[in-house]
């Protein structure tokens, strides 16, 4: 049976925010990332907990008509704190929730449940509202295929870079001070992904605020093992990620140009032809160029007249 893959919104860049800090949520949007998650979990105490839900409703419903996705990290199952989360933010403007540490396909796959019923008793469109699940243990990344195939909600996952150093992940597979060995687990992590039909594929995050280089290494790094797009925790970082997955002028151009050269073979009725060095004969070549293009128009980039070509079905 052919693969098929779950359409999703692309995002290059996600932004972490504080849930309890109105402020720091409404003035995000302007550091340019592609969508936004307010954060739930670690970043709020626990006493806090409660006014932070409130405080991210308030936010969700200030910034629902943005251009920018709108994310919420949830507490984990048994915490006793993700079914009130769920309740607050379950509102119109939210795009997608990621539940914390998840480790069981059965949670996401009552999470789904909830979602539903959430979705149904507040008029919101059925089955919109995306999950995203966050394994934070060597268990949840050795069953991220289970996890990802848990429900059709499921639309991206990660990460491809390996686990963040110093994070829950490094610390579950002993890498606490291991910033490259995790490459290793992170390639698994997306062939998991990618054979579960998700192509939105979330790299390494940088914990460090102030080391720039490491996010532009981490982030080609995981680009190169099959990300789509990379988070932070700092806005300082959106600007390099929103460089880093955003096709460059020499991808355009090529992409350009495979495309326009297999037209003009198949207007001669050719069903092969050499571009520079390479034998253009599988579609899969040409498929990847539409995608470069079409992620280059969805950040606003102008590609110019491409050629339409029709192409079988996968």
């Amino acid at each position: 049976m052919p693969q098929t893959y779950r359409e999703a919104r692309w995002y290059r860049s996600m932004l972490y925010v504080p849930g309890d800090k109105l402020d720091w949520m409404l003035k995000a949007p302007k550091y340019g990332a592609d969508a936004l998650i307010f954060d739930l979990e670690d970043s709020v105490e626990v006493t806090q907990k409660a006014e932070a839900r409130n405080t991210v409703a308030a936010a969700i419903r200030e910034l629902r008509t943005g251009p920018f996705g709108r994310f919420v990290r949830l507490n984990g199952w048994r915490t006793g704190y993700l079914l009130d989360d769920l309740n607050a933010v379950a509102i119109d403007g939210l795009d997608g929730v990621a539940p914390a540490k998840t480790d069981d396909p059965e949670e996401i796959a009552a999470l789904d449940l909830v979602l539903g019923e959430l979705e149904r008793s507040r008029g919101l469109p059925a089955g919109r509202i995306e999950i995203w699940p966050h394994p934070e243990s060597a268990l949840g990344m050795y069953r991220l295929y289970q996890l990802c195939t848990a429900s059709q909600r499921v639309k991206r996952a990660g990460c491809s870079g390996g686990p963040t150093p110093g994070g829950d992940g490094a610390r579950s597979l002993g890498l606490n001070h291991a910033t490259e060995e995790g490459i290793y687990f992170g390639a698994y992590s997306a062939l998991q992904a990618r054979a579960a039909g998700i192509v939105q594929v979330e790299g390494a995050m940088m914990g460090r605020l102030d080391d720039l280089e490491s996010v532009r290494r981490i982030g080609e790094r995981s680009k190169r093992m099959g990300a789509s797009f990379g988070s932070a925790i700092h806005p300082s970082h959106i600007p390099i990620i929103n460089e880093i997955y955003s096709p460059s002028q020499e991808e355009i151009h090529e992409a350009c140009d495979i495309i326009s050269v297999l037209a003009e073979a198949t207007s001669r009725g050719e069903g092969a032809v050499r571009y520079k060095t390479t034998m253009v004969l599988d579609y899969a070549l040409v498929r990847t160029a539409m995608d470069v293009l079409k992620k280059a128009q969805a950040v606003g980039i102008d590609v110019g007249d491409v050629p339409n070509i029709e192409l079988p079905p996968l």
